[in-house]
């Protein structure tokens, strides 16, 4: 019995530390699995009040930060000219407590003049995302 037990926890280890599976990539609609790299606050704000933009706050060691990472850099491929922030919280720590961030991810949108008109908290899935960033004029065909 602890010879089968062993044989079950090495398989699982092995599986585990294996790397990349064949469906991580396709996951959830996501074709890239590179993750939209995070921007300094300080790089962002001259910006802001310019454009319309998504900030997207998260971190890179959360899970659901990981899979938003990846969707936002999918869009932000499809759409590079569109003002797609990913902030990481612990290295922006003053500016997740002033936007007032009680979890993560959270994705804020700004209007042109750098007013919130959203926000929304956790995961939200490619095409529902690709909707609001083009309702709000983020991203535009």
């Amino acid at each position: 019995m602890f010879k089968i037990l062993m044989i079950c926890v090495m398989f699982l280890f092995t599986m585990g530390c294996s790397g990349e599976s064949k469906n991580e990539s396709i996951t959830k609609g996501i074709v890239k699995t590179e993750l939209l790299p995070a921007t300094a606050y300080k790089d962002i704000v001259p910006n802001i009040g310019t454009t319309p933009m998504l900030l997207e706050f998260g971190a890179s060691s959360c899970a659901a930060c990981i899979t938003m990472g990846k969707i936002l850099a999918q869009i932000k491929a499809e759409y590079p000219k569109s003002a797609i922030y990913f902030i990481e919280v612990y290295a922006d720590m003053p500016v997740a407590r002033n936007y007032q961030i009680q979890m993560i991810p959270t994705q804020i949108y700004l209007d042109a003049k750098g007013n919130e008109i959203e926000r929304h908290m956790g995961e939200i899935g490619y095409a529902q995302l690709v909707a609001n960033l083009k309702s709000k004029n983020i991203i535009k065909e």
